[in-house]
């Protein structure tokens, strides 16, 4: 290798090494480093944000109040704690659009009836309100420091987990689907009648088997199709 061949490598490498540096200590300032005010004093504030564009529509909503506790034991048994928090939860349920596509619509234009099949709903992520909690309680003869921050972390675990597994609950998921189904038939309806096309939308999820009043539909027309035609005034 020539020595421009060197000094190019060279440049490269050092190149790649400060990019790596600069990625390193940005995420390590994002994630461990306090941040703090002119007094040396930590302050509230957003660290690191980015906003992300999202089809998902959210179709339904539980919530309640969910009870966490969470024990602690140090010194051989000696030193026992432990500590329950009530606090507000919420979990919304969403429907992915993106995957749509003109495959999903089926029209059967004798009963003037458009089918869709969208995706399942999805359960985000629980969002446990630990700012408004209604009930706090510690116990134990003397509770530490870190004994108190190891509950505090298990009782946040557990209280996720707990409200986790409630909106996963067959009839939740059952609710939610029918209020997606709702929401979903009002608005391709409202969409299809403003564009002259009354019909009727049904709504089915993904995997989910056809209802009694759907069966005897005749589905062997495409979104485009139906369309196409009714927009010409050739399907009435």
């Amino acid at each position: 290798m020539t020595g421009v061949g060197r000094t190019a490598l060279a440049v490269a490498l050092a190149v790649v090494i400060v990019i790596a540096a600069l990625i390193g200590y940005r995420r390590y300032t994002q994630d461990y480093t306090v941040a703090t005010d002119d007094n040396g004093l930590a302050v509230a504030r957003v660290v690191a944000g980015r906003l992300y564009g999202s089809s998902d529509l959210r179709v339904s909503r539980l919530s309640g109040t969910v009870q966490a506790t969470a024990g602690s034991s140090r010194w051989w048994g000696w030193l026992k704690a432990s500590r329950v928090v009530k606090a507000p939860y919420e979990v919304d349920y969403f429907v992915d659009l993106r995957p749509l596509d003109p495959g999903d619509f089926r029209y059967d234009a004798k009963a003037r009836m458009l089918l869709v099949e969208v995706p399942d709903v999805t359960v985000g992520h629980p969002n446990v309100d630990e700012a408004n909690v209604t009930v706090d309680q510690t116990s134990g003869l003397f509770v530490g420091r870190d004994a108190m921050a190891q509950m505090q972390k298990r009782v946040s675990q557990t209280a996720t987990q707990v409200v986790a597994a409630k909106a996963r609950e067959p009839q939740n998921i059952a609710k939610a689907r029918e209020n997606g189904r709702t929401a979903l038939e009002r608005l391709f309806a409202g969409t299809l009648s403003a564009a002259g096309l009354p019909v009727t939308v049904k709504v089915r999820f993904a995997g989910e088997p056809r209802r009694g009043d759907d069966t005897q539909w005749d589905l062997t027309r495409s979104l485009q199709e139906v369309l196409g035609q009714d927009a010409m005034g050739n399907a009435r």
